[in-house]
């Protein structure tokens, strides 16, 4: 009869152990992975609102006519399925300087334009605000 004690390898118990053991780890593993893919998705939909923000900003910047601001901006708009973008454009009249230009003070004249996109991924909507002034 062959002796038992002689022989090599791993037992059932011990092969059980192992494989609970890297079951856990594979578990945890699957576990970031996911969350990382839901943060990596979050960051991206944030990043593209940002972007139709700042898209709006500079066709605001760059645009000829200070005069004609508010009537061409202010509209709510849909720059890709699944955004919508606000932009909200105050002409203030109000400020106060001193100046002695017969013809107006053009530092009087600020416009706020303030761009909201909003998702519904968007945990809170992103917004972007610029203050142009007539020159």
């Amino acid at each position: 009869m062959p002796n038992r004690t002689n022989r090599r390898g791993f037992s059932l118990v011990e092969i059980m152990v192992a494989l609970t053991i890297l079951m856990i780890i594979i578990l945890g593993l699957a576990n970031t992975t996911i969350s990382f893919l839901h943060e990596t998705t979050i960051d991206t939909v944030r990043v593209r609102a940002q972007s139709f923000a700042d898209m709006r900003i500079a066709e605001v910047r760059g645009y000829p006519t200070y005069d004609a601001l508010t009537t061409t901006f202010n509209n709510t708009d849909t720059p890709e399925s699944g955004f919508s973008r606000k932009t909200i454009v105050v002409r203030d009249k109000s400020a106060t300087s001193t100046c002695n230009n017969p013809s107006g003070c053009p530092k009087n004249d600020i416009t706020r334009v303030t761009v909201i996109v909003t998702n519904a991924g968007l945990s809170a909507p992103v917004s972007r605000t610029l203050a142009v002034s007539a020159f």
